[in-house]
C-alpha cells in the first residue's frame, strides 16, 4: 500500500446475489413473494383468511393491494430485460402514477425479502475483515474506504447491525454516512435521503412477521401520498442529470464486485469514471470467470490510462480485499 491510498468498492447486483435476485430471476421471485404474501395473514396470526376484516391495518385490504402490485410488477418484469428497463419506459411515458407504484412495490418487496433471509455472508466476512473502532469505541469503516453501489438494498446495514447490535450506530456509520457510502439508485425502505422510515429497520429485524408488516406499511404509506410528494428513496440514476462524487479524484485503488457495466448504464458510468483522477493506479475486477473477458473490455473503455493492467479475480465466494489494503 502506498501512503495515503484511498480504496473504492464499486458494487453491482452480483454483490448481493446470495440474498436477492439478479435481473434474470426477478420476475419469478416476485411471483413467489406475492403468493406467500397472500397466505401470510392466516399463517402469522392463527386466523383463517375469512376471519380477517378488510379494514385490518396489516392483513386486510392493504395486504391485498401490495400483493396485487407485486403481481403487476412480476408480470411486467417478465416482459422486460429488467425492472429498471420497465421503470425507464414509465419514466419516458411520464406515467407518474405507475412509476410511483413500481418504486413503492419494489421498495416494499426488498425490505420484506431481506427480513426473511440471512444477509449475503460476503458482506459479513468483509466487515469482519475491515471494520475498526473509532475514538468512541464504536465500530466504523476505515476512513480510507469508500463504497459506491448500484444496489438499493440494505445488505450493508443488515451485516453491520450484526457487529454493532445498535440501530443508531447503523444509521450513523452506514445509512447516513454520505462521506463514505454512496448509493447511485437510492435505497429501499426510506422516504427520501436522510429520512429513516419506521419500517426501515425491519430488514434486519428477526421478529416473526416484521418483514411482512413493514412491506405492507411501506406500500400503503407511499401510495397514500399525492403524486409529486416525497416517496420511496429509490431514485434511478438516469433520473438525475448529474452524478457527482467529489472524492473520486482521490481514489488510488478501485475494486469492482459483481458489476458488468451494462450498456443500459453507460451514460452514468461515463459520468462517474470521468471523475477519477491521475491517482488511480490499480483496478481489480471480481466477477464469475465466464464474464471476465467481456466485462474487462467494457471497463477499459471507461478507465483513464493505467500503469498496470486490470487484475482479474475469478473467485466469488468472498469480497476481494487487496493485499495493499
Amino acid at each position: 500500500m502506498q501512503e495515503g491510498d484511498v480504496f473504492l468498492y464499486l458494487l453491482g447486483a452480483g454483490a448481493s446475489c446470495n440474498a436477492l435476485p439478479l435481473a434474470s430471476q426477478f420476475a419469478g421471485r416476485l411471483t413467489e413473494f406475492a403468493k406467500k404474501l397472500r397466505m401470510a395473514g392466516s399463517r402469522l396470526t392463527d386466523l383463517d383468511e375469512s376471519d380477517l376484516p378488510s379494514t385490518d391495518p396489516v392483513w386486510g385490504d392493504a395486504r391485498k393491494d401490495l400483493a396485487t402490485a407485486i403481481e403487476w410488477l412480476a408480470e411486467e418484469s417478465s416482459h422486460h430485460a429488467s425492472v429498471d428497463t420497465f421503470a425507464k419506459k414509465l419514466y419516458f411515458r411520464k406515467d407518474g402514477e405507475a412509476f410511483r407504484k413500481l418504486k413503492a412495490a419494489l421498495s416494499a418487496y426488498l425490505i420484506a425479502e431481506q427480513a426473511q433471509k440471512n444477509v449475503d455472508l460476503r458482506y459479513d466476512s468483509f466487515l469482519a475483515s475491515v471494520a475498526e473502532f473509532d475514538e468512541n469505541m464504536k465500530i466504523r469503516l476505515p476512513r480510507k474506504l469508500h463504497i459506491l453501489t448500484w444496489n438499493y438494498d440494505t445488505q450493508l446495514e443488515k451485516a453491520f447491525y450484526g457487529f454493532s447490535g445498535d440501530q443508531d450506530t447503523v444509521e450513523e456509520k452506514i445509512t447516513n454516512n454520505r462521506r463514505q457510502i454512496h448509493r447511485i439508485n437510492g435505497c429501499c425502505g426510506r422516504e427520501f435521503p436522510g429520512n429513516i422510515d419506521k419500517w426501515f429497520h425491519s430488514a434486519w429485524d428477526a421478529t416473526p412477521g416484521a418483514g411482512w408488516k413493514a412491506a405492507i406499511g411501506l406500500y400503503k404509506e407511499y401510495m397514500g401520498k399525492p403524486i409529486g410528494r416525497q416517496g420511496p428513496d429509490i431514485c434511478f440514476a438516469w433520473e438525475n442529470s448529474t452524478t457527482s462524487y467529489s472524492y473520486l479524484d482521490e481514489v488510488s485503488v478501485l475494486v469492482v464486485i459483481g458489476y458488468s457495466f451494462p450498456y443500459f448504464n453507460r451514460k452514468v458510468d461515463n459520468l462517474i469514471f470521468r471523475q477519477f483522477g491521475p491517482k488511480l493506479r490499480k483496478v481489480y475486477l471480481q466477477c464469475p470467470e465466464v464474464d471476465h473477458a467481456s466485462v474487462i473490455e467494457r471497463l477499459k473503455l471507461l478507465l483513464p490510462p493505467l500503469d498496470e493492467s486490470i487484475i482479474s479475480i475469478t473467485s466469488t465466494d468472498l469480497f476481494y480485499i487487496p493485499d495493499e489494503f
